[in-house]
């Protein structure tokens, strides 16, 4: 990975929180709620960046293609569902409304704040949480589950003596972790000035992947890139900021003169969806590869993007 880089002043980013999906193509999720009750049997959904959905309604296990238009998923045939018996009469339920939610359109909603998902039709509604990788797989976490401050010390180990403590929802560096008796321990560092270093209990640490780092201006590169407003306007210069995942996803954070900020997700290397600012008429939204450059519209804003930039410089 390149070395951090800070963009200087806030980011406005809290503009997009109206809901909109982050990830697209490529992601696991488990259903959380059915409805607003809690599911039940462990019910999963996976959409691969090869347009494939599959996954389980907690009973049965069922297999299909979809893909993302904006903030739609669309099932595009009836899903292939294995025949087993629910166990009771709920869990029957459950997967009924699962499976009838997952044929045709379906409204896809993300809120990049309380990192919610939700799939919706009427009064229809799956819950959904994301499926992170683990803390010992991620460069960057954010402290939660701890209603206080968080001890950070000196040694892996409860008996280890302190060297500061830290806020919920803190980001932090990850130098790596390590399995312990009663705790597993992260090595991490401080993102502002002091470069403080120490350890942390992993039980309370969260995998903080691009979208988490765009928000707070954490950003794996920065840079300029092309944009113009129109085809007669002028090509201007717009500075960017972005934060990468792996697989070739990345939170493209671009500063336009006349368009404000925009925040542009990619799956795969492609684009997924982009956030626009509060007020803003949802624009069209495209783009296309030309040579090694990804040419991104968003309604009459056109922005030529270096392949580089969102899947990093490959060895």
């Amino acid at each position: 990975m390149n070395d951090l880089y800070r963009l200087a002043g806030a980011l406005g980013l809290a503009a997009t929180a109206c809901m909109s999906p982050t990830l697209g193509l490529a992601s696991d999720w488990t259903i959380v709620s059915v409805n607003g009750s809690a599911a039940a049997g462990d019910p999963q959904i996976a959409l691969g960046a090869d347009g494939t959905i599959a996954g389980n309604t907690g009973c049965n296990s069922f297999t299909g293609s979809a893909r993302f238009e904006n903030t739609v998923l669309v099932v595009d045939t009836p899903l292939a569902v294995t025949r087993m018996a629910c166990f009771d009469d709920a869990l029957a339920m459950q997967e009924e409304t699962i499976l009838q939610l997952l044929q045709g359109e379906t409204a896809f909603a993300h809120d990049p704040f309380t990192g919610a998902f939700v799939l919706s039709r009427g009064e229809t509604q799956l819950g959904l949480a994301e499926l992170l990788p683990s803390v010992f797989d991620i460069g960057y976490v954010t402290v939660d589950g701890v209603r206080g401050p968080l001890n950070i010390r000196q040694a892996p180990g409860t008996d280890a003596p302190v060297v500061t403590r830290v806020l919920p929802g803190t980001l932090l560096r990850n130098q790596g972790c390590q399995v312990g008796d009663s705790y597993d321990w992260c090595n991490i560092t401080f993102l502002d000035a002091s470069g403080t270093t120490g350890w942390a209990a992993a039980e309370y640490l969260r995998p903080a992947p691009a979208t988490v780092r765009a928000q707070q201006g954490v950003f794996d590169n920065i840079g300029s890139l092309d944009c113009q407003g129109s085809d007669d306007s002028p090509v201007l210069s717009c500075d960017y900021g972005v934060a990468r995942d792996g697989d070739h996803s990345a939170v493209l954070v671009i500063y336009d003169p006349d368009a404000g900020e925009r925040a542009v997700h990619f799956s795969d290397g492609e684009l997924v969806y982009a956030d626009i600012a509060e007020g803003s008429a949802l624009d069209a939204q495209s783009s296309a590869l030309s040579g090694d450059v990804i040419v991104v519209s968003l309604g009459q804003q056109t922005y030529q993007v270096p392949q580089h930039v969102i899947i990093g410089n490959v060895e």
